[in-house]
């Protein structure tokens, strides 16, 4: 492998987590329970209804993203919440 060929790689590996750390995450000790800690701002409605969790959960040792609630008591807590804050 090529010396330019290397450092490409190691600089798209860079990027990738620079991005990643860039996410925000937030800690619960509960999901859904905890949910409120999330502030409204980090959500966006899509137009089927799902909330769509912008950044990440982290809860216990586990890192969950691309987070998007519908229909559960969730999405229900989050329209009550922000519903009338989001467009």
């Amino acid at each position: 492998m090529s010396r330019f060929r290397i450092l490409a790689v190691v600089a798209f590996i860079g990027a990738i987590t620079s991005v990643r750390a860039d996410e925000q995450v937030w800690i619960m000790q509960s999901w859904p329970g905890d949910i409120d800690l999330i502030p409204c701002s980090a959500w966006s409605k899509t137009g089927d209804g799902t909330w769509v969790l912008d950044g990440a959960v982290k809860l216990g040792s586990e890192t969950m993203s691309n987070i998007g609630v519908k229909g559960d008591a969730a999405a229900h807590k989050l329209d009550r919440e922000c519903g009338s804050k989001k467009k």
